[in-house]
């Protein structure tokens, strides 16, 4: 019916039609006597030995042709949509953070122009999430640097590049500094993530490595309540950069580090013999998407 059709729609030229389909014109050819021959109908008028038009079968054979056709791919797309939905929820873990930041926006989108696909999103600590992965209970994971990832058994992919930075009230002693010293901020009571967050792991090993004591007046999972802990007071939040995007720039300052701890996000799936077609889609999509490094400098 397809070969049948494209003759029709090329002007009942074989040889365009033949190229348009990848065949040869000869096969093409014999296709149109064979089934001629067979069921005993002419389909084309011809003259001086090349098709022309239509009979009258012909036409009616290319009505029922093009709706058998058309409602073939109707019904191939309908078992695609049908076999994605029978092979289950896309699990992505996500910290609330990074969720908020790059994917509030990205993501529902993704979905309304994919509704036969179904992500269920968990939120997270880097380690809980990290945790999950390695259990096996997600698809899909992003993590913070280090993910601490066996490279042979998980393909990883940096998707952006930031720092942590210091939150503090907009009149904190430190507050006009361009650049602060990680020596700048000894004495002064700390806050960040709990011990779940991959940030609670990367502030310590920082501040020990510069022989700075963690004095920390306040562990959160919220950074909003972090930030807002800051204020009239002397207290500074360490927390990723990102946050900046929805602090009150009246009423608190982000400062920078010369020597940063880095905030590095990377999108994480565990190596498969196979993945579903589902699985796969989603991956390459929103790696496509997100695959640039990311600098604000």
């Amino acid at each position: 019916m397809n070969y049948f059709i494209n003759i029709i729609e090329c002007g009942c030229n074989l040889s365009i039609a033949a190229k348009k389909i990848h065949i040869s014109q000869s096969a093409l050819s014999q296709f149109v006597t064979n089934f001629e021959a067979a069921e005993g109908v002419q389909l084309f008028n011809r003259k001086n030995g090349r098709l022309e038009s239509l009979t009258e079968a012909g036409r009616k054979i290319y009505r029922y042709a093009t709706e058998i056709v058309n409602r073939h791919e109707e019904m191939l797309s309908m078992i695609h949509i049908e076999a994605q939905k029978q092979k289950g929820t896309i699990n992505f873990g996500i910290p609330s953070l990074i969720l908020r930041v790059y994917f509030a926006s990205a993501l529902p989108h993704f979905l309304k122009n994919n509704p036969h696909i179904h992500i269920q999103v968990t939120e997270g600590g880097g380690k809980e999430i990290r945790q999950k992965m390695v259990d096996g209970d997600l698809n899909l994971s992003i993590l913070i640097e280090p993910t601490s990832l066996d490279a042979k058994k998980y393909e990883q992919h940096i998707i952006q590049l930031d720092e942590y930075v210091a939150y503090m009230d907009k009149d904190h002693p430190l507050a006009q500094k361009s650049l602060l010293e990680w020596s700048d901020i000894a004495g002064y009571e700390l806050a960040t993530f709990n011990k779940t967050f991959t940030t609670y792991d990367l502030v310590t090993e920082k501040l020990r490595s510069q022989r700075i004591e963690a004095k920390f007046a306040y562990l959160s999972s919220t950074w909003d309540f972090l930030v807002e802990s800051t204020h009239q007071t002397d207290l500074i939040a360490l927390l990723p950069r990102p946050v900046e995007y929805f602090v009150d720039k009246s009423r608190f300052k982000a400062v920078r580090f010369k020597d940063p701890i880095p905030f590095n996000i990377w999108f994480c799936r565990p190596y498969k013999n196979s993945y579903n077609e589902v699985e796969s889609y989603v991956y390459e999509e929103l790696l496509k998407d997100y695959y640039q490094p990311f600098s604000d400098n």
